[in-house]
Protein backbone atom coordinates (compact mmCIF):
# COMPACT_ATOMS: atom_id res chain seq x y z
CA UNK A 1 0.00 0.00 0.00
CA UNK A 2 1.26 3.44 -0.60
CA UNK A 3 1.67 6.46 1.54
CA UNK A 4 -0.37 9.47 1.39
CA UNK A 5 0.79 13.04 1.46
CA UNK A 6 -1.13 15.62 2.13
CA UNK A 7 0.07 19.32 0.65
CA UNK A 8 -1.04 22.55 1.79
CA UNK A 9 -0.85 26.20 1.27
CA UNK A 10 -0.60 28.97 4.35
CA UNK A 11 -1.85 30.85 1.99
CA UNK A 12 -0.04 33.90 -0.69
CA UNK A 13 0.36 31.50 -3.57
CA UNK A 14 3.78 29.81 -3.12
CA UNK A 15 3.08 27.40 -5.70
CA UNK A 16 1.33 23.86 -4.22
CA UNK A 17 -0.15 22.52 -7.08
CA UNK A 18 3.37 23.20 -8.94
CA UNK A 19 5.09 21.77 -6.56
CA UNK A 20 2.67 18.59 -6.59
CA UNK A 21 2.85 18.26 -10.26
CA UNK A 22 6.90 18.44 -10.21
CA UNK A 23 7.37 16.34 -7.34
CA UNK A 24 4.69 13.90 -8.95
CA UNK A 25 6.38 13.54 -12.27
CA UNK A 26 9.79 12.73 -10.50
CA UNK A 27 8.68 11.11 -7.64
CA UNK A 28 10.70 7.23 -7.44
CA UNK A 29 7.72 5.14 -7.50
CA UNK A 30 3.95 5.36 -9.28
CA UNK A 31 2.24 8.37 -7.85
CA UNK A 32 -1.36 10.01 -7.99
CA UNK A 33 -2.04 13.63 -7.61
CA UNK A 34 -5.01 14.35 -5.85
CA UNK A 35 -6.68 18.05 -6.36
CA UNK A 36 -8.26 18.11 -2.96
CA UNK A 37 -8.13 21.93 -2.98
CA UNK A 38 -11.74 22.94 -2.23
CA UNK A 39 -11.42 26.37 -4.15
CA UNK A 40 -11.17 23.88 -7.59
CA UNK A 41 -8.43 21.97 -9.66
CA UNK A 42 -5.98 23.66 -11.73
CA UNK A 43 -4.52 21.07 -13.83
CA UNK A 44 -7.24 20.40 -16.46
CA UNK A 45 -6.91 24.27 -17.60
CA UNK A 46 -3.25 24.02 -16.58
CA UNK A 47 -0.54 21.53 -17.77
CA UNK A 48 -3.06 19.47 -19.39
CA UNK A 49 -4.18 22.38 -21.57
CA UNK A 50 -7.83 21.62 -21.44
CA UNK A 51 -7.44 18.75 -23.66
CA UNK A 52 -8.53 16.12 -21.78
CA UNK A 53 -12.51 15.45 -20.40
CA UNK A 54 -13.95 17.58 -17.23
CA UNK A 55 -15.96 14.97 -16.57
CA UNK A 56 -13.77 12.87 -14.59
CA UNK A 57 -12.34 13.71 -10.89
CA UNK A 58 -13.02 14.05 -7.63
CA UNK A 59 -16.60 15.02 -7.67
CA UNK A 60 -17.56 12.14 -9.29
CA UNK A 61 -15.77 9.52 -7.31
CA UNK A 62 -16.45 11.61 -3.81
CA UNK A 63 -19.86 10.38 -5.12
CA UNK A 64 -19.20 6.33 -5.73
CA UNK A 65 -16.99 7.05 -2.45
CA UNK A 66 -19.77 7.62 -0.69
CA UNK A 67 -21.61 4.76 -1.45
CA UNK A 68 -19.39 2.27 -1.17
CA UNK A 69 -15.39 3.02 -0.89
CA UNK A 70 -14.39 0.00 -1.33
CA UNK A 71 -15.55 -0.23 -4.49
CA UNK A 72 -14.35 3.21 -4.96
CA UNK A 73 -10.76 3.10 -4.47
CA UNK A 74 -10.28 -0.76 -6.72
CA UNK A 75 -12.47 1.65 -9.66
CA UNK A 76 -10.41 4.80 -9.28
CA UNK A 77 -8.38 4.18 -12.53
CA UNK A 78 -11.54 4.85 -14.18
CA UNK A 79 -11.49 8.80 -12.67
CA UNK A 80 -8.02 9.35 -13.41
CA UNK A 81 -6.21 11.42 -16.26
CA UNK A 82 -2.49 10.49 -17.25
CA UNK A 83 0.29 12.99 -16.45
CA UNK A 84 2.62 10.80 -17.47
CA UNK A 85 1.80 7.38 -18.95
CA UNK A 86 5.16 6.00 -19.02
CA UNK A 87 6.07 6.45 -15.74
CA UNK A 88 2.76 5.65 -14.25
CA UNK A 89 2.05 9.02 -12.78
CA UNK A 90 -1.78 9.95 -13.17
CA UNK A 91 -3.88 12.67 -11.60
CA UNK A 92 -7.53 13.19 -10.10
CA UNK A 93 -8.77 16.35 -11.13
CA UNK A 94 -10.32 18.58 -8.32
CA UNK A 95 -13.71 20.26 -8.54
CA UNK A 96 -14.66 22.78 -11.24
CA UNK A 97 -17.17 24.86 -9.40
CA UNK A 98 -15.83 26.19 -5.66
CA UNK A 99 -19.43 25.75 -5.08
CA UNK A 100 -19.28 22.60 -4.51
CA UNK A 101 -17.00 22.65 -1.62
CA UNK A 102 -19.75 22.67 0.71
CA UNK A 103 -21.61 19.53 -0.58
CA UNK A 104 -18.28 17.57 -0.95
CA UNK A 105 -17.76 18.08 3.49
CA UNK A 106 -19.55 15.38 4.30
CA UNK A 107 -17.74 12.77 1.81
CA UNK A 108 -14.02 13.06 2.44
CA UNK A 109 -13.90 10.10 5.03
CA UNK A 110 -15.06 7.93 2.60
CA UNK A 111 -12.74 10.03 0.11
CA UNK A 112 -9.57 9.75 2.64
CA UNK A 113 -10.62 5.95 3.42
CA UNK A 114 -10.32 5.25 -1.03
CA UNK A 115 -7.06 7.34 -1.26
CA UNK A 116 -5.30 6.07 1.56
CA UNK A 117 -6.20 2.50 -0.10
CA UNK A 118 -4.16 2.88 -3.16
CA UNK A 119 -1.09 1.05 -4.01
CA UNK A 120 0.70 4.05 -5.25
CA UNK A 121 1.63 6.76 -3.54
CA UNK A 122 -0.96 9.60 -2.98
CA UNK A 123 0.18 13.48 -3.01
CA UNK A 124 -2.83 15.44 -2.28
CA UNK A 125 -3.08 19.04 -2.80
CA UNK A 126 -5.03 20.44 -0.48
CA UNK A 127 -4.63 23.77 -1.04
CA UNK A 128 -5.01 26.51 1.23
CA UNK A 129 -5.81 25.69 4.99
CA UNK A 130 -8.98 27.57 6.51
CA UNK A 131 -11.58 27.41 8.95
CA UNK A 132 -14.23 27.37 6.40
CA UNK A 133 -16.72 24.28 5.47
CA UNK A 134 -15.35 21.66 3.03
CA UNK A 135 -12.04 21.38 4.08
CA UNK A 136 -10.37 18.24 3.34
CA UNK A 137 -9.78 17.51 7.16
CA UNK A 138 -9.87 14.15 6.85
CA UNK A 139 -7.04 13.81 4.10
CA UNK A 140 -4.94 15.83 6.38
CA UNK A 141 -5.20 13.66 9.36
CA UNK A 142 -4.80 10.33 7.43
CA UNK A 143 -1.70 11.43 5.82
CA UNK A 144 1.41 10.26 6.64
CA UNK A 145 3.59 13.39 5.78
CA UNK A 146 2.12 16.72 5.86
CA UNK A 147 3.98 18.80 3.56
CA UNK A 148 3.39 22.80 4.67
CA UNK A 149 4.90 24.75 1.34
CA UNK A 150 5.37 27.85 1.47
CA UNK A 151 7.85 30.77 0.60
CA UNK A 152 10.97 31.32 2.66
CA UNK A 153 9.62 35.34 3.29
CA UNK A 154 8.60 36.96 6.79
CA UNK A 155 4.77 36.97 5.07
CA UNK A 156 5.02 33.11 4.80
CA UNK A 157 6.21 32.74 8.03
CA UNK A 158 4.07 35.15 9.50
CA UNK A 159 0.65 33.26 8.06
CA UNK A 160 2.41 29.80 8.49
CA UNK A 161 1.68 30.35 12.18
CA UNK A 162 -1.68 29.72 12.66
CA UNK A 163 -1.70 27.48 9.66
CA UNK A 164 1.01 24.90 11.77
CA UNK A 165 -1.05 25.43 15.17
CA UNK A 166 -4.46 23.73 12.81
CA UNK A 167 -2.53 21.09 11.23
CA UNK A 168 -0.92 19.71 14.44
CA UNK A 169 -4.16 19.72 16.20
CA UNK A 170 -5.60 17.59 12.97
CA UNK A 171 -2.49 15.22 12.23
CA UNK A 172 -1.66 12.23 14.59
CA UNK A 173 1.18 13.21 15.22
CA UNK A 174 3.79 16.21 15.67
CA UNK A 175 6.47 14.35 13.95
CA UNK A 176 4.61 14.24 10.32
CA UNK A 177 4.36 17.58 9.59
CA UNK A 178 7.46 19.03 7.67
CA UNK A 179 8.27 22.18 5.82
CA UNK A 180 8.60 22.48 1.65
CA UNK A 181 10.54 25.58 1.04
CA UNK A 182 9.85 27.08 -2.30
CA UNK A 183 11.46 29.72 -4.90
CA UNK A 184 13.58 33.22 -3.61
CA UNK A 185 12.88 34.45 -0.11
CA UNK A 186 14.51 36.44 2.95
CA UNK A 187 15.05 33.84 5.05
CA UNK A 188 16.98 30.91 5.47
CA UNK A 189 16.17 27.37 5.97
CA UNK A 190 17.10 27.56 9.58
CA UNK A 191 15.84 30.68 10.23
CA UNK A 192 12.03 29.23 9.16
CA UNK A 193 12.68 25.96 11.25
CA UNK A 194 13.24 28.02 14.38
CA UNK A 195 10.53 30.33 13.47
CA UNK A 196 8.22 28.07 13.34
CA UNK A 197 9.80 24.60 15.40
CA UNK A 198 8.94 22.60 12.43
CA UNK A 199 11.59 21.21 10.00
CA UNK A 200 12.49 21.77 6.78
CA UNK A 201 12.26 18.01 4.49
CA UNK A 202 13.08 19.80 1.07
CA UNK A 203 13.88 23.06 -1.21
CA UNK A 204 12.43 23.98 -4.57
CA UNK A 205 14.22 26.65 -6.85
CA UNK A 206 12.74 29.50 -8.31
CA UNK A 207 12.51 27.87 -12.10
CA UNK A 208 9.70 30.59 -13.70
CA UNK A 209 10.07 28.46 -16.90
CA UNK A 210 9.44 25.22 -15.99
CA UNK A 211 6.52 26.34 -13.27
CA UNK A 212 4.32 28.21 -16.55
CA UNK A 213 4.36 24.82 -18.34
CA UNK A 214 3.47 23.14 -15.19
CA UNK A 215 0.94 25.94 -13.78
CA UNK A 216 -0.47 27.06 -16.94
CA UNK A 217 1.22 24.63 -19.80
CA UNK A 218 3.23 27.01 -21.28
CA UNK A 219 6.04 25.96 -22.90
CA UNK A 220 7.46 22.41 -24.23
CA UNK A 221 7.57 19.49 -21.46
CA UNK A 222 11.21 18.56 -23.12
CA UNK A 223 12.55 21.46 -21.14
CA UNK A 224 11.50 19.86 -18.25
CA UNK A 225 14.24 16.98 -18.65
CA UNK A 226 16.85 19.81 -17.59
CA UNK A 227 15.09 22.24 -15.57
CA UNK A 228 16.45 23.34 -12.30
CA UNK A 229 12.61 22.83 -10.47
CA UNK A 230 12.56 18.92 -11.79
CA UNK A 231 15.91 18.33 -10.14
CA UNK A 232 15.16 19.34 -6.82
CA UNK A 233 12.01 17.58 -7.25
CA UNK A 234 13.13 14.62 -7.81
CA UNK A 235 15.34 15.02 -4.67
CA UNK A 236 12.75 16.28 -2.93
CA UNK A 237 10.23 13.58 -3.75
CA UNK A 238 12.75 11.20 -2.49
CA UNK A 239 13.33 12.95 0.81
CA UNK A 240 9.59 13.08 1.10
CA UNK A 241 9.15 9.72 1.17
CA UNK A 242 11.95 8.82 3.02
CA UNK A 243 10.49 10.90 5.63
CA UNK A 244 7.01 9.21 5.60
CA UNK A 245 8.63 5.96 5.57
CA UNK A 246 10.57 6.44 8.68
CA UNK A 247 7.66 7.67 10.60
CA UNK A 248 6.04 4.52 9.36
CA UNK A 249 8.80 1.78 10.72
CA UNK A 250 8.73 4.24 14.45
CA UNK A 251 4.99 3.32 14.87
CA UNK A 252 3.89 0.70 17.49
CA UNK A 253 3.17 -2.59 15.53
CA UNK A 254 0.24 -4.86 15.83
CA UNK A 255 1.06 -7.72 17.61
CA UNK A 256 0.16 -10.76 15.05
CA UNK A 257 -3.08 -12.52 15.29
CA UNK A 258 -2.78 -16.44 15.66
Amino acid sequence: MGYLFALVSAGGSPGVTTAAIALALTWPTEAIVAECDPGGGDILAGLLGGHMPASRGLMEHAIEAGRDSVAAAIGIGAQLLPLDTAQGRTVLPGLTDPRQAAGLGPAWPAVTASLSAQGADVIADCGRLDAGPGQPTAVIAAAQSVVLVLRPTLRQVWLARSRVDMLRQLADSRDCLVLLLTGPGTHTARDVTQALQVPVAAMLPNDVRAAALLSDGIGSRRHLRTAPLMRSARTAGAQLRQHAAARIRQLPQEPARR
